[in-house]
């Protein structure tokens, strides 16, 4: 089975999320990524917590060599950085070295998302930041998330229509466009060129409202563990649109079980799923 799954892989190029070993430094999550059979690698340089420790300028710099040195020699490319923050009291020139950093690492964008409830002001920081990330070759992602206040993707596109920037993109994690009301349709009326990757991951079909946050950001599912309808989804998948496993699993993390073999899981998931449920011939 596992070289149907290297066939497999090899035809649809995979990310790693950082979320799904988020306990591990930037350049850790890019060596896991190789190591367990990923092309591409997200990184997380700024945390959108309330409360998180950021890195300072100096750890920036630092994280940033390690992370181009074992890009370099795994081949694993850094395909967008994580994540900053539009806010009431954000400060658009505080996120310029993280924009460096981002076009340090060649990245082919920044992910945004948006806590700020007037749209005005939260539309215009939106506009300068992606004036400042296209200087420097980059586009942003927005990503939307019910508990946010772009909360589904018909509220993405809205922002991209006002905001009149063609480099920019939407980031379409399946877990926010379900727990949003979205469905695997809603894709179909994304132009392909608008959606900058679309991220996989699975669970029960319901929610209730007080779990969202703690299961976007700890507990998912596997790919063909939960009930999420992801045959449908990949068959609707616009062919070029990236895609990325974003699979937290606090649980088993609490069990001892290493960000290596979790993202080992994920992607053996995925591939299983393919397989069986999508490639039902492949032998």
């Amino acid at each position: 089975m596992e070289t149907d799954h290297r066939i497999i892989a090899d035809k649809v190029p995979l990310t790693l999320a950082h979320l799904t070993v988020q306990e591990v430094p930037p350049a850790d999550a890019i060596t896991i990524a190789a190591e367990t059979g990923f092309q591409y690698a997200t990184m997380r340089l700024h945390s959108p917590r309330l409360g998180a420790k950021n890195l300072s300028t100096r750890e920036l710099n630092d994280e940033v060599q390690k992370a181009l040195l074992v890009s370099r020699e795994s081949g694993v490319l850094v395909s967008s950085i994580e994540a900053l923050v539009l806010a009431p009291e954000t400060d658009i020139l505080t996120y310029t070295p993280i924009l460096e950093a981002a076009a340090k690492l060649s990245a082919r964008c920044v992910l945004v998302v948006a806590f700020d409830n007037v749209y005005s002001r939260m539309l215009d920081n939106f506009g300068a930041l992606s004036a400042s990330a296209s200087q420097l070759g980059l586009g942003l992602e927005i990503e939307f998330m019910v508990f946010s206040e772009i909360k589904d993707l018909q509220k993405a596109m809205q922002v991209l229509a006002d905001a009149g920037s063609p480099n920019d993109k939407i980031v379409v994690d399946i877990l926010h466009l379900l727990r949003s009301g979205g469905s695997p349709q809603d894709i179909l009326r994304v132009p392909p060129a608008m959606i900058s990757q679309i991220q996989l991951s699975d669970g029960p079909k319901y929610a209730g409202p007080e779990c969202l946050v703690e299961e976007a950001r700890f507990d998912r599912m596997f790919i063909g563990e939960g009930e999420f309808p992801l045959t449908e989804i990949l068959s609707k998948r616009p062919p070029a649109v990236p895609l990325a496993l974003e699979i937290p699993a606090e649980r088993l993390r609490l069990q001892g079980i290493s960000a290596q073999e979790r993202a080992l899981r994920a992607r053996r998931s995925f591939e299983s799923f393919v397989s069986t449920r999508l490639l039902p011939r492949a032998r």
